[in-house]
C-alpha cells in the first residue's frame, strides 16, 4: 500500500493551499478585477475560499454538505487536473493508455478531495499574508505567502505557469516550507511504477480511495 506522509507539511493546510494555488482565477474577472498578475489572482482566490469558510451560516452543522459543495465547485473551477496529473506522473506518462490515465486522474482527484477537503474545513482563523511575486521565466511565476498560526509562520510558495492556449495563469505546484507537493506525490508514485507498474498503482489508488470513503462515512455516523 502507498504510504502518504502525515507530517506537519501535509496538514490541514495542504488542500487549502492546493485549492488556492492550482488555479486559473475565473471569478476575478467576473468582479471587475483589472490586475491579472499571478499575485492578484492568488489573493482574490484566497479571499473567495476564506469567505466560504468564515460564513457563519455555512458553518452550521446542517450546512456542512452545502459548504463542502461550494468549496468543491470552487476547486473545480480552478483545478486543471490534466495538467497536474501529467506533472505528478512525469516520465511515466508514456506508460499509461488514455483509459488508464483517465482512471488515474479520477482516482487522484478523489484521493486529494477525501484527504484534504475535510481538513480545509478545520480552518480556525489562520491569517494569510501575501508577499512577493517573482517571475521565474517569461511564462512562470512564484507567489510567496505566509500562513500565520499560533504565532508561527508557515511559508507557502505558489508556482504558476501562463497557459499558451488562452494566456491564463494556472498553478502547477505549491511548495510548503521548501517541500513541493507535486514532487512529494511523484516520488511515491514513481516507487510503485518502477517496481510494480501501472496496473498495481491503479489498484492501490482504488483501495486507498475506497478506504478513505469508508472512513468518511464512519465519521458521519
Amino acid at each position: 500500500m502507498i504510504k502518504y506522509k502525515r507530517n506537519k507539511l501535509v496538514s490541514i493546510f495542504v488542500m487549502f493551499c492546493l485549492a488556492l494555488c492550482l488555479s486559473v482565477l475565473m471569478a476575478g474577472t467576473a468582479i471587475g478585477t483589472v490586475d491579472h498578475t499571478p499575485r492578484k489572482q492568488i489573493e482574490n482566490l484566497v479571499n473567495q475560499v476564506l469567505d466560504i469558510l468564515k460564513d457563519p451560516e455555512l458553518r452550521k452543522p446542517e450546512k456542512a454538505e452545502l459548504r463542502r459543495e461550494k468549496l468543491r465547485n470552487l476547486v473545480g473551477q480552478i483545478f486543471d487536473l490534466d495538467f497536474i496529473a501529467h506533472r505528478v506522473l512525469g516520465r511515466y506518462n508514456r506508460r499509461f493508455t488514455p483509459k488508464q490515465f483517465q482512471e488515474f486522474k479520477e482516482l487522484f482527484s478523489k484521493m486529494l478531495e477525501s484527504i484534504y477537503l475535510t481538513r480545509i474545513e478545520n480552518y480556525s482563523g489562520e491569517k494569510v499574508v501575501f508577499e512577493d511575486e517573482r517571475m521565474l521565466s517569461p511564462t512562470k511565476a512564484a507567489v510567496l505567502t505566509k500562513i500565520i498560526k499560533d504565532g508561527k509562520e508557515i511559508p507557502v510558495e505558489y508556482r504558476l505557469v501562463k497557459r499558451k492556449k488562452d494566456g491564463k495563469w494556472i498553478g502547477y505546484d505549491v511548495v510548503i516550507e521548501g517541500v513541493s507537493l507535486v514532487k512529494n506525490y511523484r516520488s511515491q508514485f514513481y516507487q510503485v511504477l518502477k517496481k510494480k507498474g501501472v496496473d498495481e498503482l491503479l489498484a492501490m489508488l482504488r483501495e486507498k480511495v475506497k478506504n478513505l470513503s469508508k472512513q468518511a462515512q464512519s465519521a458521519k455516523n
